[in-house]
């Protein structure tokens, strides 16, 4: 670990204190769009402010032309900002003509058969990672987790998985961003995440819901990480057949993203 911590060292010098204000013009409109998309509730702006670590002032001339654009809603008697009319546009598109989707569904379904156990697909977008598609388990008793929602990308194992396979500097802003500064913090998580990428997958437990555990592989086109593919179920399910699943899951890996 030494090694890696003297890779951060160096890494913390040349960005200088940029960590967080690194990103273009373009890049924190798209950061503030993507903070409301993912939001289970509307927001306030100062809570926006306070949660992305931006001025208010800032805060609101992006918010400003996210509205213009109806990308976001404004309810002014509440004094809070959803996702607008125009994020129909862009599902639809993606409904219709993204090939993801299609191509998927088949390979999740597979390891829903093979497991019996809930299945899905996860990519990255911005600091979290984002649920395009899912395979609901048959059990009464099973997880839920449904396509559209998100986690933040240092929680459960699909997060960590596409996590430990990012660019260092990228890990670094993530990390950053969560409020993980400390040299201990930092050397615990690198450790983390260099034995994720030795073992090739990743299982969490109870870091998303309690008593529920994930078994995740990452996907990659070219050697660039594009997501996971993850089963998720009640721990007990998951310990009693880890081998079968952690095999299962990495052979689904292996399929995606599907060719086309």
């Amino acid at each position: 670990m030494v090694f890696n911590w003297l890779k951060v060292i160096i890494i913390q010098k040349e960005e200088a204190n940029t960590v967080t204000n690194s990103l273009s013009a373009n890049e924190k409109l798209l950061q503030v769009l993507i903070h409301i998309a993912a939001s289970p509730f509307p927001l306030q702006a100062q809570q926006l402010s306070v949660e992305m670590n931006m001025p208010i002032s800032s805060l609101y001339r992006y918010l400003a032309l996210l509205r213009d654009w109806n990308l976001i809603e404004e309810n002014h008697g509440h004094n809070t900002y959803s996702a607008g009319p125009a994020a129909l546009q862009l599902q639809r598109n993606f409904q219709i003509n993204s090939p993801l989707p299609d191509g998927v569904r088949p390979i999740l379904k597979r390891l829903q058969q093979q497991t019996g156990e809930m299945s899905a697909y996860m990519v990255p977008v911005g600091f979290n990672a984002l649920c395009v598609d899912s395979i609901d388990s048959p059990y009464a008793l099973r997880c839920s987790y449904e396509k559209g929602q998100s986690q933040p990308l240092i929680r459960g194992a699909s997060a960590k998985v596409i996590l430990a396979y990012l660019p260092l500097s990228r890990q670094l802003r993530i990390l950053n961003h969560y409020e993980i500064t400390e040299k201990e913090q930092l050397d615990a998580w690198l450790t983390e995440l260099d034995l994720i990428k030795q073992d090739g997958f990743a299982i969490s437990t109870s870091e998303i819901d309690l008593g529920v555990s994930g078994v995740s592989a990452p996907v990659f086109i070219g050697n660039k990480v594009a997501g996971a593919v993850s089963v998720m179920a009640p721990a007990e399910r998951i310990n009693s057949r880890k081998n079968k699943i952690v095999m299962c899951v990495l052979q689904a890996a292996r399929a995606l993203p599907p060719q086309h």
